[in-house]
């Protein structure tokens, strides 16, 4: 049987670096592997139908998978997890001392079908209390691409009322950065570091709501024994069909990466780490067995978790269970 080609997007991550630098390959498959680090540009193509396989936003996958109205489907793998709490920042002219101040503040977001920013929604309500009918939720825009602008297919089925934060600044970064230092939000819930601190960073008048973040995040995972997850691989549903095999090849293969991954992690001296050693050891204590597994099985809670959050903020069009987002023929793979 002659080779089929197939092209895959994904961010070069420790779990991913192997199948990107090309060291390993699925047997019978020629892979065109396309390193990339703009995830907005990534999701969009995949969702205009450029690649074969690709990382994509769980909270996209969800949005559109309950509404019949994409053509990929998830494989259980999930190159992309972390912590929320230290990514929410706030005003202190806000009065804003821990969680619970939050309750009726105006709390901002860059999208409202972010996966970073689902979890971090479904979290101070479930975690801390904060009241989604009191609380001003303000979006700069809805989807990661241009043409999702639209707020009509989303209504909030726990009380929250989606608000378009008009403030100035070239783009969403900029706007939402601008409106929490000038007083438009007391809140402000970041998905990654680089482009906000390149606007916040030197400004003394913000400070992160959980200061101790760590030891924050350490108590959730004790409690709810999950990191959250942000993106998942999915492949196309025409692709899947033409090679049924497929699914269950990539999940094997990218379950070897993040082998050779953690085996390199733990025997090469770090660039940026003096310690790094010693931090492994301690999130091993933390988190005991694999928190990163790939499959189902390990991933239900978090899965599961997730899904009542998208089902109440309106992300989800109807209650899905984590099988409905992925292949059947990987419902029982495990590591």
């Amino acid at each position: 049987m002659r080779n089929y080609k197939i092209t895959l997007a994904c961010r070069n991550y420790d779990g991913t670096n192997a199948i990107v630098r090309g060291v390993i390959k699925p047997a019978g498959i020629d892979i065109r592997v396309l390193e990339m680090d703009n995830t907005e540009k990534m999701f969009r193509a995949m969702f205009r139908g450029e690649f074969d396989v690709s990382e994509m936003s769980l909270a996209e996958l969800v949005y559109y998978h309950s509404r019949d109205a994409c053509d990929f489907i998830g494989i259980p793998v999930f190159p992309s997890r972390l912590f929320r709490h230290g990514f929410i920042l706030c005003n202190t002219s806000s009065q804003i001392f821990d969680p619970g101040s939050l309750n009726g503040k105006k709390i901002g977001f860059l999208r409202w079908v972010q996966t970073a920013h689902v979890w971090i929604r479904g979290m101070l309500i479930e975690e801390y209390g904060i009241s989604p009918e009191e609380t001003s939720w303000y979006v700069s825009a809805v989807h990661h691409w241009e043409d999702g602008d639209s707020t009509d297919d989303i209504t909030p089925r726990d009380g929250s009322v989606i608000n378009r934060l008009h403030w100035h600044g070239k783009d969403g970064y900029e706007r939402t950065c601008l409106a929490l230092r000038e007083g438009g939000l007391d809140a402000l819930a970041i998905a990654e570091n680089q482009k906000y601190m390149n606007y916040l960073a030197s400004d003394g008048n913000i400070k992160r709501l959980f200061e101790n973040y760590r030891e924050a995040e350490a108590s959730y995972f004790r409690k709810n024994k999950v990191i959250p997850i942000m993106h998942v691989m999915v492949a196309r549903k025409s692709v899947v069909e033409q090679h049924p095999e497929l699914p269950v090849k990539l999940f094997e293969l990218f379950s070897e990466s993040k082998k050779i991954g953690k085996a390199w992690l733990r025997t090469i001296p770090s660039l940026g780490l003096a310690w790094k050693n010693h931090y492994l050891e301690e999130e091993q204590a933390i988190f005991g067995d694999d928190p990163w597994a790939y499959g189902l099985k390990k991933n239900a809670p978090a899965l599961t978790k997730f899904l009542s959050y998208c089902y109440a903020q309106g992300i989800s069009a109807r209650k899905l269970n984590p099988r409905d987002l992925f292949v059947p023929s990987t419902w029982h793979l495990r590591e």
